[in-house]
């Protein structure tokens, strides 16, 4: 799974992904993922605020920095906790 954010006033790109290979590994983020309402993300962009880009194996979602809030940002703190960024 990955979660890249984009955007801000510098423009920048910061990506973190996890692999999740090992059943113990899925049972802890299962709930986590299916928590998040992937057939209504949100999506209302901000002048120069972030972007949130999610994707888990066939699930894609885009949230504003604004709504990154309940299972949205729990998602994204634990892949951020789990892994180091890429930019």
């Amino acid at each position: 799974m990955t979660v890249v954010r984009t955007g801000g006033l510098a423009g920048l790109r910061r990506e973190w992904s996890v692999e999740v290979d090992a059943p113990q590994d899925a049972d802890h983020w299962r709930p986590i993922v299916e928590a998040c309402p992937w057939d209504e993300a949100p999506h209302d962009p901000v002048p120069d605020g972030f972007v949130y880009d999610f994707r888990v194996a066939d699930l894609e979602a885009v949230v504003t920095e604004r709504e990154l809030d309940g299972p949205w940002r729990q998602l994204a703190e634990e892949v951020k906790r789990s892994t180091s960024p890429h930019e």
